[in-house]
């Protein structure tokens, strides 16, 4: 028998024959040199597969590279030069596949491991994965095959409790406490801080790792060690060998190593080619369930490759909603959003708070947990550090929202449930109020009540603070809203009246001036808090029933209601009118709603666990289009700077509009005696050109918005077209089956040229086109007015409008075949394949200023975006007008897109929570212009990195990316 005993062996074990652990339990057959662990044997159960000599737990959060050092390590360490490891060490990065049941998996690893390797610290003392897993593995295998590895922290063992110090010992998961029978031996580690002591070309590390690998391998560490030296003198000699082979031959392969060179250059580009689109689909494909980690992964797989994938997964990460729905928490009674708008808490029925990370939408753990039935009340302190809740158990409990630890003991003083929690300004006092009448004041410091509780002649459902924290505002089950000094607790003044329900919620304006009361009688009501009388009439709008939620904006110029009806209602504070339709999505009753610091997302909560994102802006834009026009709208444009939207149509008018605040300016300019189909400006931004159905051409002079002398031309058939040359000396305008050329400054025809019937027409430096009817473009040259070869065929029908991109190398065509097709303006040749998406005819087309990009639209009611560097369809259609968007129009910087057409009355929207794009609000006549956000194609990397506010982690890399190396993205 050999005494020798290998390093880190459990108390009591014995060694038998260099090969054989135990204390009285034979592992059979078991092999730990190498990476056959067949015949193993755990309680009786044979376990196939992939076997591992060791299992490594710890914790994610604990520092980063110690437990990749430690799996290498192992498996580098005394292995042979003719393999690739010396074991097999299970680590869950690099042996996990992507699962949906994550624990059976670990559990199914932890089966087949010899070893557990516990690498100790305080954070995996705090994880409940850690414990988990040390759980299972004692209830399965015992301790005496469990190694302990001090990472940082303290161990430290009681001799008088038989057990580890629960005090000193802050390394120690619970899970190992009263397990040994006496004092385990463990390896400290904690000295290893830097990378570069984690390898094994550091004497301490590989001692460490040697100490580690004996009973893996089941022989002493010294004879370890001296294998270790062996198979290192092996590798020399195996590579001393290898380099006087390789001086020989190195003349001969001189040619084939720059063949090798390129070959690897071009298998590298392959390979990042190959993971830049995996990250474009991948990014695609999660966009609905973790916008965050989307756009991540969209720059991560331009930065690996800018491939076409990449850049198409870059635009649609830019124009996918931003806001969306979530949840699974179950139902949701009360909801709450922190301070800084990141994380929103709700509460609800199964006893449990939840919180919810708002940039990824993923549920927050731990759960809050130790009330008793209904969590009917849930509120964050003004800094966001603590959150209160309460619950049908009359407790109230506070929350430490960085540890998600109960802060000292439960509020108690209430009879029966509370629903109502508000903190006061500064943060230090906390008032609740409950079924039992009382609205009860406690010092947040040190959990105690302040002075009496203040008595309420009926069950109170919501308490407010007013913004200087001097006033309680309360409402219940008397209709009515009391006031109350925070301060003594007595009343102030009289009831403010007028609900004939009961008040479920109360809100205080931002500034204070203001004091909204909801009531199971469907209506909202607000008052002056300086004179109490009521502001307007009640906002009535909710179908029925009670109003459940109600919150100002941080402006305080917006008021946000939800009711048992299931929408959601935006009010101008104002006014007392609604903004638009409301918003619908919610399939049970809506409960909760809370605006973001910024005032530009919305979040809604309702009773079946469903959580709403919206984007207010969208709807305050929508809501509020350009009215003006008393019939429909033909053609838009902007003016070269941007800051004049000109609009025209059918009631023979001439709209200017300007977009920064959506307000016309001055009165419509008029002249024409029918419909006005076109319009131009002139590069100069000085003049606009119009031409109509009167067979008129008229121009107008901006600054003194009046028409610049008599008509440019007359006694035309219908102006269908208008197009300014780039140096504004020349307009060529559309009639009939002519092309006519006006001299801007003499106001003399200049030119006609036959086209046949023409709707579309583009106008540049170096190139006059037009198509139409036969489904052909013509191209001249716009100096000499000479044909630049034959009509080029482009649809089977009719071409209903041309765009030519800023630079002058593309003109994209419009037809009545549902297509769209690029041409190059020098060479008349199609660009690629058409760009298809339509179900109807192409109406319109035109390109961003950077020419990234090309707007359409078509009688499918939708306006489509395209990206010309994939030809592919960026985001999703935009839809709302009631038929056709008849004209679409970009502006001079490219940030919206105006649209304009219909038939008349809009069709019903649905409305869903939108991003950049939106829905129209039902019933809006037509002769409105609608502004849209437009895809933002410049510098889609920087905006998307901005956006996520962060870089990809190790573990999502890993995740998403696998073994590929580690690049930083923002």
């Amino acid at each position: 028998m050999d005494d020798r005993k290998p390093a880190l062996v459990a108390p009591g074990e014995r060694y038998v024959a260099g090969k054989r652990l135990g204390t009285g339990r034979r592992y059979a057959g078991t092999r730990y040199a190498g990476t056959r662990y067949a015949g193993t044997r755990y309680a009786g159960k044979r376990y196939a597969g992939k076997r591992y000599a060791a299992f490594i737990s710890y914790s994610r959060s604990a520092r980063g590279h110690f437990a990749p050092a430690v799996q290498h390590g192992l498996q580098q360490f005394a292995r042979p030069w003719y393999r690739r490891r010396a074991l097999e060490v299970f680590r869950d990065a690099t042996g996990l596949a992507v699962t949906s049941e994550l624990w059976p998996s670990i559990r199914d690893n932890l089966d087949r491991s010899a070893w557990l390797i516990v690498l100790a610290s305080p954070e995996s003392a705090r994880s409940r994965w850690v414990g988990r897993e040390i759980e299972w593995w004692i209830e399965v295998k015992g301790p005496r095959t469990i190694m302990i590895v001090v990472t940082d922290g303290a161990c430290a063992w009681d001799e008088a409790a038989g057990d580890f110090d629960h005090d000193a010992s802050t390394a120690v998961h619970p899970a190992l406490h009263g397990v040994f029978p006496s004092e385990p031996r463990y390896l400290d580690m904690t000295w290893a801080r830097e990378d570069v002591q984690l390898t094994l070309r550091n004497a301490s590390f590989r001692s460490a790792i040697a100490e580690l690998a004996a009973p893996l391998h089941g022989v002493p560490k010294d004879e370890l060690e001296g294998e270790d030296v062996r198979a290192q003198r092996r590798r020399v000699r195996v590579i001393t060998g290898t380099v006087v082979a390789m001086a020989v031959l190195l003349v001969l392969s001189a040619v084939a190593t720059v063949v090798a060179v390129r070959q690897r250059d071009l298998a590298e580009s392959r390979a990042r080619d190959a993971l830049s689109r995996r990250a474009g689909v991948v990014s695609e494909n999660i966009g609905d369930s973790d916008i965050g980690v989307s756009r991540l992964l969209a720059v991560a797989g331009w930065r690996i490759g800018e491939t076409s994938d990449a850049r198409h997964a870059l635009l649609t990460a830019l124009a996918a909603p931003a806001r969306g729905e979530f949840g699974g928490g179950g139902q949701i009674e009360r909801a709450a959003l922190s301070p800084d708008g990141r994380v929103l808490a709700t509460a609800g029925g199964n006893a449990t708070v939840h919180l919810w990370d708002l940039a990824t939408r993923r549920r927050l753990d731990p759960l809050l947990t130790g009330h008793v039935g209904v969590v009917s009340g849930v509120a964050y302190s003004p800094d966001g550090r603590m959150l209160a809740t309460a619950g049908d158990d009359g407790a109230v409990k506070l929350w430490d929202t960085t540890t998600r630890r109960q802060v000292g003991r439960s509020l108690i003083g209430h009879k029966g449930a509370v629903y109502g929690l508000a903190f006061g300004p500064g943060g230090r006092v906390l008032a609740s109020a409950g079924v039992d009448g009382t609205i009860r004041r406690w010092n947040v410091v040190n959990g105690g009540p302040i002075g009496v509780p203040v008595v309420n002649p009926t069950p109170v459902y919501d308490v407010a603070f007013a913004t200087d924290g001097r006033t309680l505002a309360a409402g219940g089950d008397d209709k009515v809203v009391r006031l109350w000094d925070a301060v003594t607790g007595r009343r102030v003044g009289r009831p403010l009246s007028g609900h004939t329900g009961t008040v479920m919620r109360v809100a205080f304006s931002p500034d204070g001036r203001t004091l909204a009361g909801a009531a199971d009688d469907g209506t909202v009501r607000l008052w002056d808090t300086t004179t109490r009388r009521p502001r307007g009439e009640p906002l009535t709008g909710h179908r029925d029933g009670t109003i459940w939620g109600v919150a100002f904006s941080p402006d305080g110029r917006t008021l946000a209601s939800a009711g048992i009806d299931g929408t959601i209602r935006l009010w101008d504070v104002t006014t007392g009118r609604p903004l638009g339709d409301p918003l619908m999505g919610h399939v049970g009753q809506t409960t909760s709603v809370a605006f973001s610091p910024d005032g530009r997302t919305l979040a809604s909560t309702d009773k079946a666990g469903d959580i709403r994102l919206w984007d207010v802006e969208v709807h305050r834009r929508l809501a509020q289009p350009l009215v003006g026009h008393r019939a429909r709208i033909r053609t838009v444009a902007f003016s070269p700077d941007g800051r004049v939207l000109a609009t025209a149509g059918d009631d023979m008018t001439i709209r200017l509009w300007d977009p920064a605040t959506r307000r016309a300016i001055g009165t419509a300019l008029t002249g024409h005696g029918w419909t006005v189909h076109a319009l131009a400006f002139n590069p100069d931004g000085r003049t606009l050109a119009s031409g109509g159905s009167d067979g008129t051409i008229r121009l107008w002079d901006l600054a003194g918005r009046r028409q610049s002398g008599p008509p440019l031309a007359e006694g035309l058939s219908t102006v269908l077209k208008l197009a300014f040359s780039p140096d504004g000396r020349t307009l060529a305008a559309v009639d009939g089956d002519s092309l006519l050329l006006y001299d801007v400054r003499t106001r003399r025809e200049i030119g006609r040229l036959r086209a046949g019937r023409v709707f579309g027409l583009v106008f540049g430096t170096r190139l006059l086109a037009a198509a139409g009817e036969d489904g052909a473009i013509r191209f001249w040259d716009p100096a000499t007015r000479r044909p630049l070869g034959g009509p080029v065929v482009t649809h089977s029908r009719y071409v209903h409008d041309l765009a030519s991109s800023p630079d002058g190398r593309i003109v994209a065509a419009a037809g009545a075949d549902g297509a769209i097709t690029l041409w190059d303006a020098l060479t008349h040749r199609q660009m690629g394949r058409p760009l298809s998406g339509h179900s109807g005819q192409v109406l319109r087309v035109a390109f961003s200023p950077d020419g990234g990009t090309l707007a359409s639209t078509g009688t499918d009611g939708t306006v489509r975006f395209w990206d010309l560097a994939t030809l592919r369809q960026v985001g999703p259609p935009m839809t709302g007008h009631g038929d056709t968007p008849l004209a679409v129009a970009f502006s001079p910087d490219g940030e919206l897109l105006a649209t304009v057409g219909g038939n008349g009355v809009a069709s019903p929207a649905r409305q869903e929570p939108v991003g950049w794009y939106g829905t129209i609000p039902e019933g809006v006549p037509d002769g409105v212009v609608f502004l849209w956000g437009s895809v933002p194609t410049a510098d889609p990397v920087t905006r998307l990195c901005a956006m996520a506010g962060r870089d990809l982690t190790q573990a999502e890399w890993d995740l998403y990316l696998g073994d590929w190396p580690r690049e930083p993205i923002c």
